[in-house]
């Protein structure tokens, strides 16, 4: 038997054919005829039984699915994991252990805790469900209305953690309050509906940044203050994280075929102060540490960086990694990856345990 492009061909040899013929007795050309129809029947049910088996071996070795997020409590007693997995899954912080999980249809782009409260914030794309904010204590979710039908994939709390903002897929920012009422709506660009990538907000300032093919500030009522080409090239930009003391940002890149994946230091006028092309992969997520001194990414390797760009260490991935947080002490790290394994890393970027 062989098999080609997923159809199974199976070979009778001439020996078993003349074999056959000579056990028919006197009448060989009837008796063949019913043997012929009867090793045709075997090919079928052997057919069968392989194609079922072949199924069977797929659903026990399930395809693993991207972990797009992860994000830390404020109190770090909880760490918040979503992607393509159908759910929204909290783990205790300890030991990571399952603490609750909530079904969610299709895939979660980000998730963010609340800056003081047991909320959360989630954005879904490829789902009939929409982006709301879930209250952990309760289980109650909110829903919120206005977000693009293709989802979205930017969502952050302002300083106060009385704003949040969604950046959809159609390139328009939202901003709610904390009871999930829409409170503005503006586009990112006039007469694009570009999918935004990331928003973060401005640690000390009403103040948002964007990014998708460029970099852009908006203040609440919609106002574009600036817009910046962060390369020469079209390249997508994917991450974007201000300091917490507001003088500097620092926004990853995409990437390309022919041109690496950035990550750029930025002054807080949109100067360009700094740029890396280290890593093999693109710069899905970025998160500064509490104190501010150490910025981790997540791409080909977990990497842990200074305020000045300067690289201070790295741990090794065999896949690529997606989300990424510190812990409220700034000892930890957790990240999720592409092949759904979840990590709790030293702040040096040693491994100290995993989960898949």
């Amino acid at each position: 038997m062989t098999r080609d492009n997923n159809v199974y061909y199976v070979h009778v040899s001439q020996s078993v054919a003349k074999t056959a013929t000579l056990n028919v007795g006197s009448t060989p050309k009837k008796t063949v005829y019913k043997m012929t129809k009867r090793i045709q029947i075997l090919v079928i049910l052997n057919f069968l039984i392989i194609v079922l088996s072949i199924q069977t071996f797929g659903q026990n070795t399930l395809t693993k699915e991207i972990l797009w997020t992860t994000d830390w409590s404020p109190d770090g007693k909880y760490i918040a994991i979503g992607g393509h997995v159908d759910a929204l899954k909290i783990y205790r912080e300890g030991n990571l252990k399952l603490y609750k999980s909530f079904p969610v249809k299709n895939t979660i782009t980000r998730i963010k805790w609340h800056p003081s409260k047991q909320m959360i914030a989630v954005t879904i794309q490829m789902s009939d469900e929409k982006s709301f904010i879930f209250n952990v204590e309760t289980n109650e979710k909110i829903e919120l209305i206005g977000i693009s039908a293709d989802g979205a994939r930017g969502i952050d709390w302002n300083y106060t953690g009385e704003y949040l903002a969604v950046a959809d897929n159609d390139g328009q920012i939202l901003i709610y309050n904390t009871k999930g009422v829409l409170i503005k709506k503006f586009v990112n660009q006039n007469n694009s509906t570009k999918s935004i990538t990331a928003v973060d907000w401005h640690p000390k300032k009403n103040i948002l940044t964007t990014v998708t093919d460029k970099i852009r500030f908006f203040d609440m009522e919609g106002n574009l203050l600036k817009s910046i080409k962060h390369r020469p090239e079209d390249v997508l930009l994917l991450s974007v994280a201000w300091h917490n003391s507001g003088d500097f940002f620092v926004t990853g890149d995409y990437g390309d075929d022919k041109d690496k994946s950035l990550l750029q230091y930025w002054n807080e006028h949109g100067e360009l102060l700094k740029t890396l092309d280290i890593s093999k992969g693109e710069y899905r997520n970025l998160a500064w540490n509490p104190k501010g001194d150490r910025l981790a990414s997540a791409s080909d390797a977990l990497r842990i960086w200074d305020t000045k760009g300067n690289l201070i260490s790295s741990g090794h991935s065999k896949d690529y990694l997606w989300g990424v947080s510190w812990n409220e002490k700034g000892n930890r790290i957790i990240t999720s990856s592409m092949e759904q394994k979840i990590v709790l890393w030293n702040k040096k970027a040693k491994r100290i345990m995993a989960i898949e």
